[in-house]
């Protein structure tokens, strides 16, 4: 049996409601999934769980009758995770596995070696969007404004655990048993001296490693989120 195809969608879920597609998901359904009416899809908003509708026609097309609610809405708990923005297809990558592999909330941060611009917000935000479709989640974690790094524990309440592979504390004994943090991850070519000197005298904030290969900055965000989830998550 083919598996539901999901979508966001901004409406209100309720039993007997209905959602008119826009136009790049119409698309999606009818050419893409090709679904044609009396299939189902699986809608969610953030809010109200995940509910299943049915595909009927209209004088606009195409509408979502909403029939039932599947999974009702849950917190979903995971880490913020702080980054330097980098080269484009290596961010949006970032974003997309970020999103699958549980992060709670994106916070991009300027840094003295940043290279990169964080790019047109509403590209990320569709990549977010189409990443929690795709993973199942019941909520999709926003993308805040850049801030910059001297600024971040006043972004974000503490903990905060960053990534530097200097640091002595692995960060999976770090976080084994703790509340979850927020995860920062520095720029291409690292932090500075001066901000890891900065950041290591901040309260609320510690230096860990990922033991092993120096590693690229979105892989680091990765394989950090990946040890938060084999250690740290709890649920």
């Amino acid at each position: 049996m083919r598996a539901e195809p999901r979508l966001l969608v901004p409406d209100p879920l309720t039993t007997g409601g209905s959602v008119v597609p826009r136009d790049d998901q119409r698309a999606y359904l009818e050419r893409v999934m090709r679904l044609r009416a009396g299939d189902a899809v699986r809608l969610f908003n953030g809010r109200d769980g995940e509910w299943r509708a049915v595909l009927q026609p209209s004088r606009t097309g195409l509408r979502l009758a909403v029939t039932e609610c599947l999974r009702a809405q849950r917190e979903e708990p995971g880490p913020c995770l702080a980054f330097a923005p980098i080269r484009r297809s290596r961010l949006e990558w970032l974003v997309e596995k970020a999103v699958e592999l549980g992060v709670a909330r994106l916070q991009p941060v300027e840094t003295a070696r940043s290279q990169a611009g964080l790019g047109p917000i509403r590209r990320l935000e569709a990549i977010v969007a189409e990443a929690a479709e795709q993973c199942g989640r019941l909520t999709v974690p926003p993308i805040a404004g850049p801030v910059r790094l001297a600024r971040l524990a006043e972004a974000i309440a503490p903990p905060l655990v960053v990534l530097d592979p200097d640091a002595d504390r692995p960060l999976a004994t770090l976080l084994a048993g703790r509340t979850t943090p927020c995860l920062v991850i520095g720029p291409e070519g690292g932090l500075d001296a001066d901000e890891r000197a900065s950041l290591a005298a901040t309260p609320g904030v510690t230096l860990a490693c990922l033991p092993g290969n120096v590693l690229r900055a979105e892989t680091a965000a990765l394989a950090a989120l990946a040890v938060w989830g084999a250690v740290g998550r709890v649920g």
